[in-house]
Protein backbone atom coordinates (compact mmCIF):
# COMPACT_ATOMS: atom_id res chain seq x y z
CA UNK A 1 0.00 0.00 0.00
CA UNK A 2 1.17 3.58 -0.95
CA UNK A 3 1.70 5.65 2.32
CA UNK A 4 1.17 9.32 2.61
CA UNK A 5 4.88 10.05 3.82
CA UNK A 6 5.79 9.00 0.18
CA UNK A 7 5.52 12.27 -1.09
CA UNK A 8 6.65 14.25 1.98
CA UNK A 9 9.97 14.70 0.59
CA UNK A 10 8.87 15.94 -3.21
CA UNK A 11 11.24 19.12 -4.26
CA UNK A 12 9.73 22.20 -3.22
CA UNK A 13 11.77 23.76 -5.78
CA UNK A 14 9.95 22.94 -8.47
CA UNK A 15 8.81 25.68 -10.91
CA UNK A 16 11.09 27.94 -8.66
CA UNK A 17 11.25 31.87 -10.13
CA UNK A 18 12.85 33.26 -6.77
CA UNK A 19 12.52 36.39 -5.25
CA UNK A 20 15.94 38.42 -3.84
CA UNK A 21 16.63 37.70 -0.50
CA UNK A 22 14.66 41.26 0.86
CA UNK A 23 11.78 40.22 -0.46
CA UNK A 24 9.04 38.32 1.50
CA UNK A 25 8.11 34.83 0.22
CA UNK A 26 4.76 34.25 -1.18
CA UNK A 27 1.86 31.17 -0.53
CA UNK A 28 0.28 29.42 -2.66
CA UNK A 29 -3.65 29.00 -1.21
CA UNK A 30 -3.67 25.73 -3.11
CA UNK A 31 -3.26 24.02 0.33
CA UNK A 32 -0.94 23.56 3.10
CA UNK A 33 2.56 23.92 1.71
CA UNK A 34 5.79 24.95 3.80
CA UNK A 35 7.18 27.42 2.68
CA UNK A 36 11.03 26.41 0.85
CA UNK A 37 13.23 26.67 3.69
CA UNK A 38 11.26 24.00 5.53
CA UNK A 39 12.89 20.58 5.70
CA UNK A 40 10.22 18.41 4.21
CA UNK A 41 11.72 14.84 4.52
CA UNK A 42 13.72 13.27 7.43
CA UNK A 43 16.45 12.49 4.71
CA UNK A 44 16.57 16.04 3.24
CA UNK A 45 19.64 18.03 4.84
CA UNK A 46 21.47 20.96 4.44
CA UNK A 47 21.82 24.83 4.70
CA UNK A 48 21.74 27.80 2.24
CA UNK A 49 25.17 28.15 0.80
CA UNK A 50 26.04 31.00 -1.47
CA UNK A 51 30.27 29.37 -1.76
CA UNK A 52 32.08 26.51 -1.91
CA UNK A 53 34.88 24.09 -3.81
CA UNK A 54 31.54 22.16 -5.37
CA UNK A 55 30.56 25.09 -7.47
CA UNK A 56 28.03 26.92 -5.68
CA UNK A 57 30.24 29.76 -6.43
CA UNK A 58 33.29 31.51 -6.74
CA UNK A 59 35.68 31.69 -10.23
CA UNK A 60 33.26 30.51 -13.52
CA UNK A 61 37.06 28.57 -14.19
CA UNK A 62 35.77 25.82 -11.52
CA UNK A 63 32.31 25.67 -12.32
CA UNK A 64 32.57 22.75 -15.14
CA UNK A 65 29.47 19.83 -15.40
CA UNK A 66 30.59 16.73 -14.96
CA UNK A 67 28.76 13.37 -15.37
CA UNK A 68 29.37 10.41 -13.66
CA UNK A 69 27.43 6.96 -13.67
CA UNK A 70 26.21 7.51 -9.91
CA UNK A 71 25.88 11.43 -10.30
CA UNK A 72 24.78 14.31 -12.83
CA UNK A 73 26.72 17.63 -11.90
CA UNK A 74 25.17 20.59 -13.85
CA UNK A 75 27.08 23.80 -13.87
CA UNK A 76 27.13 27.08 -15.68
CA UNK A 77 28.79 30.77 -14.94
CA UNK A 78 28.90 34.02 -15.58
CA UNK A 79 31.09 37.17 -15.21
CA UNK A 80 29.52 39.93 -14.28
CA UNK A 81 29.75 43.64 -14.53
CA UNK A 82 27.59 45.77 -11.80
CA UNK A 83 24.02 46.02 -13.11
CA UNK A 84 24.11 42.76 -15.68
CA UNK A 85 21.56 40.15 -15.75
CA UNK A 86 22.16 36.85 -17.49
CA UNK A 87 20.79 33.91 -18.37
CA UNK A 88 23.05 31.08 -19.36
CA UNK A 89 22.11 27.43 -20.13
CA UNK A 90 23.85 24.11 -19.91
CA UNK A 91 22.44 21.67 -22.79
CA UNK A 92 23.58 17.90 -22.53
CA UNK A 93 21.95 15.00 -23.78
CA UNK A 94 21.60 11.77 -21.39
CA UNK A 95 23.73 8.75 -23.26
CA UNK A 96 21.05 6.65 -21.13
CA UNK A 97 18.70 6.24 -19.14
CA UNK A 98 18.83 8.36 -15.76
CA UNK A 99 17.05 7.22 -12.22
CA UNK A 100 16.63 10.57 -9.73
CA UNK A 101 16.52 9.83 -6.51
CA UNK A 102 17.57 12.57 -5.50
CA UNK A 103 18.81 16.82 -6.06
CA UNK A 104 20.76 20.00 -4.79
CA UNK A 105 21.08 22.90 -6.38
CA UNK A 106 23.03 25.92 -5.36
CA UNK A 107 23.05 29.62 -6.71
CA UNK A 108 26.06 31.42 -5.23
CA UNK A 109 26.10 34.94 -4.59
CA UNK A 110 24.40 36.31 -7.86
CA UNK A 111 22.01 33.66 -8.87
CA UNK A 112 18.57 34.64 -9.02
CA UNK A 113 17.01 31.35 -9.50
CA UNK A 114 17.94 28.31 -11.95
CA UNK A 115 15.47 25.70 -13.53
CA UNK A 116 16.24 22.29 -14.72
CA UNK A 117 14.25 21.11 -17.79
CA UNK A 118 13.94 18.40 -20.36
CA UNK A 119 12.80 17.76 -24.35
CA UNK A 120 12.28 14.38 -25.47
CA UNK A 121 15.24 15.07 -28.26
CA UNK A 122 17.86 18.08 -28.78
CA UNK A 123 16.35 21.13 -30.30
CA UNK A 124 20.29 22.79 -29.61
CA UNK A 125 23.46 21.80 -30.15
CA UNK A 126 25.27 20.30 -26.46
CA UNK A 127 27.07 22.73 -24.24
CA UNK A 128 26.90 26.39 -22.10
CA UNK A 129 25.57 29.14 -24.16
CA UNK A 130 23.60 32.40 -23.19
CA UNK A 131 20.00 31.86 -23.47
CA UNK A 132 16.57 33.31 -23.13
CA UNK A 133 13.99 31.78 -20.46
CA UNK A 134 11.06 32.77 -22.56
CA UNK A 135 12.44 31.42 -25.69
CA UNK A 136 13.47 27.83 -24.14
CA UNK A 137 10.05 27.27 -22.22
CA UNK A 138 8.35 28.14 -26.06
CA UNK A 139 6.69 25.00 -26.61
CA UNK A 140 5.16 26.51 -29.49
CA UNK A 141 8.24 26.98 -31.54
CA UNK A 142 10.53 24.36 -29.40
CA UNK A 143 8.46 21.62 -29.02
CA UNK A 144 6.63 19.85 -25.73
CA UNK A 145 9.00 20.15 -22.53
CA UNK A 146 9.13 19.04 -18.56
CA UNK A 147 10.23 20.95 -15.93
CA UNK A 148 11.80 18.53 -13.46
CA UNK A 149 13.02 21.21 -10.91
CA UNK A 150 14.49 24.21 -9.61
CA UNK A 151 16.63 26.23 -7.18
CA UNK A 152 15.23 29.12 -5.60
CA UNK A 153 17.39 31.77 -3.25
CA UNK A 154 15.47 29.41 0.08
CA UNK A 155 16.36 26.00 -1.28
CA UNK A 156 19.62 26.81 -2.39
CA UNK A 157 22.51 23.89 -1.03
CA UNK A 158 19.32 21.96 0.82
CA UNK A 159 19.65 18.44 -0.46
CA UNK A 160 16.44 16.67 -1.50
CA UNK A 161 15.89 12.64 -1.30
CA UNK A 162 12.92 11.17 -2.51
CA UNK A 163 11.65 8.28 -0.22
CA UNK A 164 13.15 4.59 -0.87
CA UNK A 165 10.97 2.34 1.31
CA UNK A 166 9.71 0.29 0.85
CA UNK A 167 10.51 0.83 -3.04
CA UNK A 168 12.69 3.51 -4.38
CA UNK A 169 10.66 7.07 -5.72
CA UNK A 170 12.18 9.15 -7.88
CA UNK A 171 12.54 10.58 -11.44
CA UNK A 172 13.12 8.90 -14.51
CA UNK A 173 14.92 10.52 -17.78
CA UNK A 174 14.84 8.71 -20.49
CA UNK A 175 18.26 7.89 -22.95
CA UNK A 176 18.30 10.79 -25.37
CA UNK A 177 16.50 13.29 -24.20
CA UNK A 178 18.12 16.66 -23.63
CA UNK A 179 18.25 18.10 -20.25
CA UNK A 180 18.59 21.94 -19.82
CA UNK A 181 19.98 24.16 -16.91
CA UNK A 182 18.88 27.85 -17.04
CA UNK A 183 20.33 29.82 -14.59
CA UNK A 184 19.86 33.22 -13.92
CA UNK A 185 22.29 35.53 -12.49
CA UNK A 186 21.95 39.24 -11.55
CA UNK A 187 24.67 41.41 -9.99
CA UNK A 188 22.99 44.41 -7.84
CA UNK A 189 26.31 45.13 -6.15
CA UNK A 190 29.12 47.86 -7.13
CA UNK A 191 31.87 44.95 -7.76
CA UNK A 192 32.50 42.30 -10.66
CA UNK A 193 31.41 39.27 -9.52
CA UNK A 194 32.38 35.79 -10.80
CA UNK A 195 28.77 33.49 -10.70
CA UNK A 196 28.73 29.96 -10.93
CA UNK A 197 24.96 27.75 -10.33
CA UNK A 198 24.89 24.11 -9.74
CA UNK A 199 22.29 21.11 -9.66
CA UNK A 200 23.77 17.75 -8.67
CA UNK A 201 21.51 14.86 -9.52
CA UNK A 202 21.74 11.98 -7.55
CA UNK A 203 21.88 8.48 -9.60
CA UNK A 204 22.35 4.77 -9.21
CA UNK A 205 19.61 3.83 -7.13
CA UNK A 206 17.06 2.12 -9.68
CA UNK A 207 13.68 4.27 -9.46
CA UNK A 208 10.67 1.81 -9.07
CA UNK A 209 8.00 4.05 -8.60
CA UNK A 210 8.46 6.95 -11.83
CA UNK A 211 7.12 10.25 -10.75
CA UNK A 212 6.23 12.32 -13.94
CA UNK A 213 6.71 16.06 -13.85
CA UNK A 214 3.74 16.95 -15.73
CA UNK A 215 3.62 20.73 -17.53
CA UNK A 216 -0.08 21.53 -18.38
CA UNK A 217 0.43 23.89 -20.99
CA UNK A 218 -2.44 23.90 -23.27
CA UNK A 219 -1.57 24.89 -26.91
CA UNK A 220 -4.78 27.24 -27.13
CA UNK A 221 -2.33 29.57 -24.60
CA UNK A 222 -0.05 30.31 -27.89
CA UNK A 223 -2.43 33.03 -29.13
CA UNK A 224 -2.31 34.70 -25.15
CA UNK A 225 -2.36 38.22 -25.98
CA UNK A 226 -2.69 40.96 -23.51
CA UNK A 227 -3.24 44.64 -24.94
CA UNK A 228 -0.64 47.67 -23.55
CA UNK A 229 -1.81 49.22 -20.53
CA UNK A 230 -4.69 46.49 -20.25
CA UNK A 231 -5.84 43.60 -18.28
CA UNK A 232 -6.89 39.85 -19.30
CA UNK A 233 -8.40 36.97 -17.67
CA UNK A 234 -7.89 33.31 -19.36
CA UNK A 235 -9.21 29.94 -19.27
CA UNK A 236 -7.58 27.22 -20.90
CA UNK A 237 -8.28 22.78 -20.29
CA UNK A 238 -5.70 20.00 -20.84
CA UNK A 239 -6.96 16.59 -21.25
CA UNK A 240 -5.39 14.59 -17.90
CA UNK A 241 -3.99 11.84 -20.62
CA UNK A 242 -4.09 8.94 -18.02
CA UNK A 243 -5.04 8.26 -14.82
CA UNK A 244 -2.66 9.52 -12.18
CA UNK A 245 -2.53 10.50 -8.48
CA UNK A 246 -1.42 14.00 -8.05
CA UNK A 247 1.85 14.17 -5.74
CA UNK A 248 2.29 18.03 -5.74
CA UNK A 249 1.40 20.76 -7.97
CA UNK A 250 2.78 24.20 -8.26
CA UNK A 251 2.64 27.20 -10.98
CA UNK A 252 4.86 29.34 -13.49
CA UNK A 253 4.08 32.70 -14.73
CA UNK A 254 5.95 36.13 -15.05
CA UNK A 255 5.94 39.50 -13.67
CA UNK A 256 2.36 40.81 -14.43
CA UNK A 257 0.72 37.41 -13.44
CA UNK A 258 -1.38 38.45 -10.58
CA UNK A 259 -3.52 35.12 -10.24
CA UNK A 260 -3.02 31.68 -10.92
CA UNK A 261 -5.73 28.99 -10.44
CA UNK A 262 -5.02 24.87 -11.26
CA UNK A 263 -8.19 22.96 -11.05
CA UNK A 264 -9.75 19.81 -12.06
CA UNK A 265 -12.65 20.37 -14.34
CA UNK A 266 -15.04 18.27 -14.31
CA UNK A 267 -15.42 18.15 -10.37
CA UNK A 268 -13.92 21.54 -9.00
CA UNK A 269 -11.15 19.96 -7.08
CA UNK A 270 -8.52 22.79 -6.32
CA UNK A 271 -5.35 22.24 -6.97
CA UNK A 272 -3.05 25.37 -6.78
CA UNK A 273 -4.12 28.68 -5.95
CA UNK A 274 -1.88 31.60 -5.75
CA UNK A 275 -1.66 35.32 -6.48
CA UNK A 276 2.28 35.07 -6.19
CA UNK A 277 3.83 35.33 -9.61
CA UNK A 278 7.54 35.14 -8.17
CA UNK A 279 7.58 33.00 -5.31
CA UNK A 280 4.97 30.24 -5.59
CA UNK A 281 5.44 28.22 -2.98
CA UNK A 282 4.13 24.25 -4.11
CA UNK A 283 1.20 22.34 -2.86
CA UNK A 284 2.43 18.67 -1.32
CA UNK A 285 -0.69 16.30 -1.60
CA UNK A 286 0.78 13.88 1.24
CA UNK A 287 -1.66 13.60 3.11
CA UNK A 288 -5.05 14.13 1.13
CA UNK A 289 -5.31 11.61 -2.30
CA UNK A 290 -6.73 12.99 -5.31
CA UNK A 291 -6.75 10.86 -8.47
CA UNK A 292 -7.74 12.07 -11.86
CA UNK A 293 -8.87 9.73 -14.81
CA UNK A 294 -8.59 10.03 -18.48
CA UNK A 295 -12.11 11.04 -18.62
CA UNK A 296 -11.27 14.23 -16.91
CA UNK A 297 -9.36 17.61 -18.02
CA UNK A 298 -7.01 19.95 -15.88
CA UNK A 299 -8.97 23.67 -15.81
CA UNK A 300 -6.05 26.99 -16.03
CA UNK A 301 -7.76 30.38 -14.56
CA UNK A 302 -5.32 33.24 -14.90
CA UNK A 303 -4.93 36.59 -14.88
CA UNK A 304 -2.69 39.56 -16.18
CA UNK A 305 -2.01 43.15 -16.07
CA UNK A 306 -0.02 44.57 -18.80
CA UNK A 307 1.62 47.97 -17.20
CA UNK A 308 3.77 48.52 -20.07
CA UNK A 309 3.44 50.72 -23.35
CA UNK A 310 3.45 47.66 -25.27
CA UNK A 311 1.31 44.81 -26.17
CA UNK A 312 2.42 41.27 -24.30
CA UNK A 313 2.31 38.50 -26.06
CA UNK A 314 3.63 33.85 -25.34
CA UNK A 315 5.52 33.33 -23.76
CA UNK A 316 6.84 36.70 -22.57
CA UNK A 317 3.34 36.12 -20.33
CA UNK A 318 2.46 32.76 -19.70
CA UNK A 319 -0.23 30.48 -17.56
CA UNK A 320 1.46 26.84 -16.77
CA UNK A 321 0.76 24.14 -13.77
CA UNK A 322 3.04 21.92 -13.26
CA UNK A 323 2.53 18.60 -11.41
CA UNK A 324 4.22 15.77 -9.80
CA UNK A 325 1.77 12.48 -10.84
CA UNK A 326 2.26 8.58 -10.03
CA UNK A 327 0.30 6.24 -12.33
CA UNK A 328 -2.05 4.27 -11.32
CA UNK A 329 -0.83 1.04 -12.83
CA UNK A 330 2.07 1.35 -10.08
CA UNK A 331 0.18 -0.65 -7.45
CA UNK A 332 -1.14 0.69 -4.28
CA UNK A 333 -0.90 4.63 -5.97
CA UNK A 334 -4.79 5.37 -6.40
Amino acid sequence: MLRPFFFAALALTALACSSSPAETSGTGSGGDAASSTTTTSASSSGSSTSSGSSGSGGAPAACAPSFASDLVHLAVAADLAPGDDKVMCLRWTATEDLDISGLVGTLGAAGHHALLMSRDAPTEPDGVSPCSEAEIMDAQTKGDFQLLAGVSYESSGVKYSFPSVPVQIGLHVAKGAQLVFDAHFLDTGADPVSACATLDLDLGKPVIAKLLFRTVLPKEQYTLSIPAHGKADVTYAEPTGGKYRIAAASSHMHEGGTHFKMSVKETGQLLYETTNWAEPNPKLFDSQKVVVDDTQSFQLDCSFDNTTGTDQHFPQQMCVGGMYLLSCAFPGAC
